[in-house]
């Protein structure tokens, strides 16, 4: 059969992510070691052998500082992020990468300020520009509602990252709903300030089944700034 190639083209992505978490962002495209060639897969499969089977990670993160009052002088969906939230999204990155946890999913907000913490997060870690990203005016819609943003995040993850067949997925959203769904799925309250990222890790030989489990706190990234 004749590969798809929309399939070759997200598998190369993800592929790239791999790479770059592997052999250093300096360090040019070469084919991950841990990456058997595309001709000896049946089906996609994206799950870097660093992780044990059944392992996934989330990545729940708020997006970085934004203007605010007068200094906006826009509606709330387009407020843009301060000098100083382009920093700290920039150091959260960094942070990631150092520890590992690049995402093969982006479902980002398709608000002004969650796109901008993404593309300062993209300049300084390229494995972020091959990640497969799916931008959702439902991610800021939802988050201004209680208790409302795990239930979605589960049916969202489940069904994208499931057809990719993703180990690590990152979702970059508001308060209060992106805290409220880290605290739900960890079970405990978790606070998330501007750019501060929740890493959670869980279980399952799917998605599904991973998300209707408990979910352990790994770490909570903040920017130095």
């Amino acid at each position: 059969m004749k590969p798809d190639p929309a399939h070759i083209s997200a598998h190369r992505r993800l592929e790239t992510r791999c790479c770059l978490q592997h052999w250093g962002a300096g360090s040019g495209l070469q084919r991950c070691r841990h990456t058997p060639a595309y001709e000896r897969r049946s089906q996609r499969s994206v799950v870097c052998c660093s992780l044990e089977p059944g392992v996934r990670r989330l990545i729940l993160m708020r997006h970085a500082d934004s203007e605010v009052g007068d200094r906006a002088a826009v509606r709330d969906h387009e407020r843009p992020i301060t000098e100083s939230g382009r920093a700290s999204a920039q150091q959260v990155a960094v942070k990631l990468q150092q520890k590992g946890w690049l995402p093969d999913l982006i479902v980002c907000s398709n608000s002004v300020r969650t796109r901008q913490t993404l593309e300062q997060m993209r300049a300084v870690v390229r494995a972020f520009q091959a990640a497969v990203t799916h931008f959702r005016g439902s991610l800021y819609t939802v988050a201004a509602l209680d208790g409302q943003m795990m239930r979605y995040l589960q049916k969202c993850i489940a069904e994208e990252a499931g057809e990719l067949q993703a180990s690590t997925v990152m979702c970059l959203s508001h308060n209060k709903g992106i805290q409220e769904a880290a605290s739900g799925f960890h079970g405990q309250p978790i606070r998330l300030e501007t750019a501060n990222a929740a890493l959670l890790e869980g279980r399952g030989d799917t998605w599904e089944e991973a998300l209707a489990s408990s979910w352990q706190l790994v770490d909570i990234l903040t920017p130095e700034t």
